[in-house]
């Protein structure tokens, strides 16, 4: 690390913590996931350049998958949000394909996941039920009964169909990051090893690993 990578890894993905000691198979756990999100990421045209990705634990998570975006977006087209979503499914994709099993880590993805995908409903009119359509503001809830305890903008039969819209855009986007791990089993399998023998790998790994070229600081 120079001093100006350390102050930002410091920003941005928190400060180290010191003193915790993950098991071997946690640690092979925390390696899977984020090498799912940062395969993911590397794979989809739309994803946001992936710059590096850790699994040193720190103040906020057990390990992260840091992405730049190429330029200071103002508005979301649609693929670059279903590419979004991919990537945060990334994770429990791998944990569930290599694992057979779904763990707490993914609990922040999850939660950043839902708040898009109910966004892209509610406000963006981006479902197949509700296209064009703005039926009224997500806010900041994250479980979907909440938003039925507000003021109503609409039926509750409206109501249930928002909720299994945001669950197709959910679907959907897992299955995406599913077909890309199976595909790839291999270079997954090959990012979480570098993970674990050298705990922070560069994106222009992760693309070498992947196979395509890379688009840090393109």
């Amino acid at each position: 690390h120079t001093e100006i990578e350390a102050a930002r890894d410091k920003i941005l993905m928190g400060l180290k913590r010191h003193g915790l000691v993950m098991t071997q198979e946690e640690k092979r756990m925390v390696a899977y996931h984020e090498a799912g999100h940062a395969l993911v990421g590397a794979l989809l045209p739309h994803a946001d350049p992936v710059y590096k990705v850790s699994i040193v634990p720190r103040s906020q998570s057990m390990g992260a998958t840091q992405q730049f975006p190429e330029q200071e977006r103002y508005i979301y087209p649609r693929e670059y949000l279903q590419d979004r979503l991919a990537v945060m499914m990334g994770g429990r994709c791998s944990e569930s394909l290599v694992f057979d099993t779904a763990t707490s880590g993914a609990a922040n993805d999850l939660q950043q996941a839902t708040k898009m995908a109910r966004k892209m409903v509610l406000e963006w009119g981006m479902s197949g039920q509700f296209e064009h359509m703005a039926l009224g503001s997500a806010g900041e809830q994250v479980f979907l009964g909440e938003e039925l305890g507000k003021a109503k903008e609409y039926s509750e039969a409206t109501s249930q169909t928002v909720d299994t819209e945001v669950e197709a855009i959910l679907k959907q986007a897992f299955e995406r990051a599913s077909d890309i791990l199976n595909q790839h089993r291999q270079a997954l399998d090959k990012l979480a090893d570098a993970l674990l023998e050298k705990e922070e790998v560069s994106g222009e790994t992760v693309y070498a690993i992947a196979g395509v070229s890379s688009r840090v600081g393109s």
